[in-house]
């Protein structure tokens, strides 16, 4: 059956659209309902790889109380999403120095500092939300079509395809689809995560810069209930986390040599727990279980550019962090609500936007790769010296809340500190 775009039949007809975006993950998905709420009289397509049921994603993934906020206006929070554990809590320590701190959510008057939701539940709503976008946008076509020929917002999820090819023109994006379509873009949105294959063909390439880790992800059970309590705990090889999940349970992402990992994987569930319970010690209560999932390794990737002639990388296509503080996702967050504040309903792929989109974006990766590298290197330090600063530092955080509350605030996705 030919795919249908706005009521007409799509052969190689070739359809100018306002905005394509190449990826229907867990960033072009929102960035479709972001752009479609921002310009309503723009026709939007969100070309997706991926066909029917979205691929269930075991990650958990750490998502800022501002990510969080931007799914429940966009409504994409619900269902069992809405569930997911809340973090009320952030326990910082270092294994190699006294001291540790405590971030609590109600020190800001709030019900959470962020929450842990399963990346494949996650998927499942955003597509849900996609589906209903476009059948919205449907009835609204419908509509306009009787009242107003002039009104022609529009909204279309193109599943089971992909860009095949692009030429860049004066006034578009030229597209050929793997389902024959050809499309005209204003603006090409690229969001199909780190291994993109649009971002090659715009022959953007990654800087990259290895770490000397791997992450290790697993998923613990504790013996008594978490308290919605995450811990994050520096050791001499890297950070290791353990995220909330359901009552008893948590996410672990530990991150250390690649030799250990491999040794560790060879290991069973008990001597694997025994392993983290040292670890983290006795601060999380005792651990029971520990069910290995996967090792991967680590990188700092960035986009030798971002924007180009009426195009734009986002999300993991654009940058790809160290996972210490669970960054990742919510940087794409703050990518797709950036876009839809700089570029325009008359032509959103102007050289203008896209230039004051580039500002702004580029001082937030500064600040966070700034902060992810920054706590990386000043905690896998073994020097008395840095040790002992870290178990002041450590302290100091505990202790007065003018120097911790910028952290939270950080933490929390917000862009003023205060």
């Amino acid at each position: 059956m030919p795919n249908k775009l706005h009521g007409k039949t799509k052969g190689n007809a070739k359809s100018t659209v306002d905005i394509a975006i190449a990826g229907g993950g867990l960033t072009g998905c929102l960035a479709a309902l972001v752009m479609q709420r921002r310009f309503p009289q723009a026709k939007i397509v969100l070309i997706d790889q991926q066909n029917g049921t979205p691929q269930q994603d075991p990650r958990g993934l750490a998502l800022a109380l501002r990510t969080q906020q931007v799914l429940a206006e966009f409504g994409v929070w619900q269902g069992e999403l809405a569930k997911s554990p809340a973090i009320q809590h952030i326990h910082v320590s270092d294994a190699n120095s006294p001291g540790s701190t405590m971030l609590h959510a109600e020190q800001e008057g709030i019900d959470a500092l962020g929450y842990v939701a399963m990346a494949g539940l996650l998927q499942q709503e955003l597509s849900n939300a996609c589906a209903r976008a476009g059948t919205a946008a449907c009835i609204n076509v419908s509509n306009n079509a009787n009242n107003n020929a002039n009104a022609t917002g529009s909204f279309e999820h193109l599943q089971g395809t992909a860009v095949a090819s692009l030429a860049a023109e004066d006034t578009a994006m030229q597209l050929k689809l793997t389902n024959g379509q050809e499309l005209a873009a204003k603006l090409l949105v690229v969001a199909e995560g780190s291994n993109s294959p649009t971002r090659a063909m715009l022959g953007v390439q990654m800087q990259r810069e290895a770490y000397e880790q791997v992450a290790v992800a697993a998923r613990i059970e504790y013996a008594q209930q978490h308290g919605n309590v995450a811990y994050e705990r520096f050791t001499a090889e890297g950070p290791a986390a353990l995220l909330p999940q359901g009552s008893r349970h948590a996410a672990l992402v530990w991150c250390m040599h690649p030799e250990r990992a491999a040794a560790l994987q060879q290991q069973n569930d008990a001597d694997r727990t025994r392993a983290v319970q040292d670890i983290f010690g006795a601060a999380p209560g005792r651990i029971v279980n520990c069910e290995y999932q996967a090792t991967f390794p680590l990188q700092l990737a960035m986009a030798e550019r971002f924007i180009g002639h009426r195009s734009v990388i986002i999300g993991n296509a654009c940058h790809t962090l160290h996972p210490v503080a669970g960054q990742g996702y919510n940087l794409g967050v703050r990518d797709i609500l950036d876009l839809a504040k700089y570029i325009s309903a008359e032509d959103a792929g102007a050289m203008a936007g896209l230039n004051a989109y580039q500002q702004q974006r580029q001082r937030d990766y500064a600040e966070i790769i700034g902060l992810t590298h920054g706590l990386v290197a000043v905690f896998s330090n073994q020097d008395t010296l840095w040790r002992n600063i870290r178990s002041k530092g450590l302290y100091a955080l505990r202790s007065c809340s003018l120097l911790s509350k910028p952290l939270m605030r950080k933490a929390m996705g917000f862009r003023t500190l205060w």
